[in-house]
């Protein structure tokens, strides 16, 4: 595994748990309350495995080769990445800041904060690591040797058990998996967003056709994903279920479930 396909595969952990904070906020806005617990367990997910190993790895070693490649700081994609790294931190503070009032004097205003502060932070996410995803790390592997590649990814490591320690990583796999199970049951999560567009709807449909009764996928695309919808009537009607559980703007989420063969 190469440096960079290992941030790759890091974002894949990173984009799941923002589908979970995501249904997490729109709970709150549907009943005014929050759960107290499931967010502290995200919080420090983002704190820990998001800005201090996986930003670190980046800041530490990734740009600073990249800069030495000719890639811009100051006014270009590695400035970028940087400020936003700051926006995401910005955007935790403000949930903590407001979690903390809330567990003191669950008010209105209080829940409207964090709910704005969450969505802020899924939107600039996911635009952030599709930006390094097809920008930035596509530079790195023009530019980066064999070599290279393999020595960041020992400095990689390294770096990961130095400042979360060993198993830590592990142990948020298995938070979000008892996530997972509780938001969706063992209801099978497919995200398409990073499989090519053409080659979405025939791999959507063959997942669909291996449930059981009563069985359900949780689609996750970038779209609304309608014209999925009238293939699925045109072709399976009176056989699905459909429900919207993320409606958009960065993001929709919908549980198709199997009513009959």
């Amino acid at each position: 595994m190469t440096a960079t396909q290992q941030l790759k595969k890091e974002h894949q952990a990173i984009r799941l748990a923002l589908i979970f904070l995501e249904m997490i906020r729109i709970q709150i806005e549907n009943n005014k309350t929050i759960d107290v617990e499931k967010i502290e367990k995200l919080l420090e997910f983002f704190k820990v495995f998001v800005d201090k190993c996986h930003h670190g790895k980046e800041e530490n070693f990734l740009f600073p080769e990249l800069e030495k490649v000719g890639i811009p700081k100051e006014e270009g994609p590695i400035g970028v990445m940087l400020t936003e790294h700051q926006f995401g931190r910005d955007y935790i503070r403000i949930i903590e800041e407001n979690l903390r009032s809330y567990k003191m004097n669950p008010d209105e205003n209080t829940i409207k904060k964090i709910s704005e502060a969450i969505k802020g932070y899924v939107e600039l996410l996911e635009q952030h690591i599709y930006k390094e995803n097809n920008v930035l790390f596509a530079m790195a592997d023009i530019h980066f040797s064999e070599k290279l590649q393999e020595e960041l990814f020992e400095k990689f490591e390294e770096f990961e058990l130095k400042e979360i320690g060993p198993g830590k990583h592990n142990e948020f796999h298995h938070m979000l998996d008892e996530m997972r199970d509780n938001l969706l049951g063992k209801t099978k999560i497919l995200d398409v967003r990073e499989i090519p567009p053409v080659q979405r709807h025939g791999i959507i449909l063959s997942e669909f056709d291996k449930l059981n009764i009563n069985e359900s996928l949780f689609l996750v695309n970038d779209h609304d994903p309608k014209p999925l919808y009238y293939q699925f009537q045109a072709e399976k009607e009176g056989k699905f279920n459909w429900e919207y559980l993320i409606s958009g703007p960065i993001m929709w989420g919908v549980k198709i479930t199997k009513t009959s063969n």
